[in-house]
């Protein structure tokens, strides 16, 4: 059944009312679920319930959301420790790896090997590759979230800009955010987010042809002309006005409507429409990228099983089937500004096809999934001080502290000294 926004956030704001639970649950098998993070409890709150209405005889239970995608990763290792894993988890796509080194994520090929209804879900097969390590599919992408720029389309238009025409260069870009924070009144012009999980810096490498690291991960990749292009790019928009502030004081500005363009992920396209509602109009724009042939990271997250209970991983695999299939991508399309994973649904005229004619801003960023790749994520335990370590250096060229060529050299001596050799 295709869920309307109304429905969703009636769904929503009954759920947060009362725990995942059921007074049958007794005599139902129960699964834990973790994810990320407290602003999404609503969809996954939504999500839960629907699996259990379409399986009354399986009963989610939530943990309570962690901070963020990296936040989710290192409690999952310690509960690890401490066997207290949750069956099954949304982990961010580039955080999955630490778990499937490990062996904490159970390899879900022989589950896709095995069940025919998986082959009519309508997930492509392009997608399943998202989270395959050492030959294994150890998670599911449930949401898939694409680099976009917002415009708020009043502040385009007093700055002399044509929103039936936006730039498709960072040229065009950089100029329109100047003459727009020329406006004056206390407004921005151009925000490109550079910490974020290192998805920024990765994206801006893969927009302009690079890649993080070889084939067989045996050098650094990240260091040639693509990786310095996009420090240069960092640095000229500090130069060219950038507002100084933090990813979240830029997406508050934004909000308000006092940033004209903001990069980030399309991924908050429904929070930012709702706050645009009434106070001025919003439009999507693509990012600009060297060449149709880029490959730019897919955010977002994907569904790994924990539990080593055979009976608890069947009502895992289950879930995956529903959050994956129609009905669950409908539930995650309309509360965000994710990309769904599922083309039969995107197809449907009847579902998600229907949804996003009516809601032409949210088809911008689906245009783009044919460029996507896994968010690359690093061989080794030291996945997440290298993210640190990408984002510290982002910043030291942002700031002007460091000339992008020194910084470029520096951060590969730096992210070398913590892979595995």
């Amino acid at each position: 059944m295709f869920l309307s926004r109304r429905a969703f956030l009636s769904t929503a704001s009954a759920a947060a009312a009362m725990p995942i639970l059921d007074a049958r649950a007794g005599s139902r098998l129960t699964i834990r679920l973790s994810y990320a993070s407290a602003p999404a409890r609503g969809l996954y709150q939504s999500l839960a319930q629907g699996f259990m209405d379409a399986r009354p005889d399986i009963n989610v239970v939530l943990d309570s959301p962690a901070v963020d995608y990296d936040g989710l990763v290192q409690q999952t290792l310690r509960q690890n420790i401490t066997k207290q894993l949750p069956d099954i988890t949304h982990q961010g796509l580039n955080q999955i790896r630490p778990l499937a080194d490990r062996g904490i994520a159970v390899p879900l090929d022989r589950f896709i090997a095995g069940d025919p209804a998986w082959k009519t879900i309508g997930v492509p097969d392009a997608m399943t590759s998202f989270a395959r390590y050492g030959g294994k599919t150890c998670a599911l992408p449930f949401a898939i979230s694409v680099p976009v720029l917002f415009y708020n389309i009043d502040l385009v238009r007093r700055a002399g800009g044509d929103p039936d025409n936006l730039p498709q260069d960072w040229d065009g870009v950089i100029a329109l955010g100047r003459k727009i924070a020329g406006l004056g009144e206390g407004t921005s012009g151009l925000y490109v987010e550079y910490t974020n999980n290192g998805w920024s810096f990765q994206t801006l490498v893969g927009a302009f042809g690079g890649r993080m690291m070889s084939d067989d991960e045996t050098r650094i990749a990240f260091d040639g002309p693509a990786g310095l292009q996009a420090l240069q790019l960092l640095q000229r928009l500090a130069r060219e006005g950038q507002p100084a502030l933090n990813t979240e004081q830029a997406r508050q500005a934004f909000r308000a409507g006092t940033l004209g363009i903001l990069f980030t992920a399309s991924s908050l396209l429904t929070g930012f429409q709702q706050s645009a509602a009434g106070n001025f109009k919003l439009k999507v724009g693509s990012l600009p990228v060297a060449s149709e042939t880029a490959r730019l990271p897919a955010g977002g997250n994907g569904m790994a099983i924990l539990t080593d209970d055979p009976d608890k991983q069947k009502a895992c695999w289950d879930y995956i089937k529903f959050a994956a299939g129609p009905a669950g991508q409908t539930i995650m399309v309309e509360a965000t500004g994710y990309v769904p994973v599922n083309q039969a649904a995107i197809n449907d005229p009847g579902g998600l096809g229907r949804f996003f004619d009516q809601h032409p801003e949210h088809r911008i960023a689906s245009q783009r999934v044919s460029m996507m790749t896994g968010w690359f994520s690093f061989p080794g335990e030291n996945n997440s001080r290298i993210i640190k370590t990408i984002e510290d250096h982002c910043y030291l060229v942002v700031s002007q502290k460091q000339d992008p060529a020194a910084a470029l050299s520096s951060l590969r001596k730096d992210v070398d000294a913590l892979l595995p050799h």
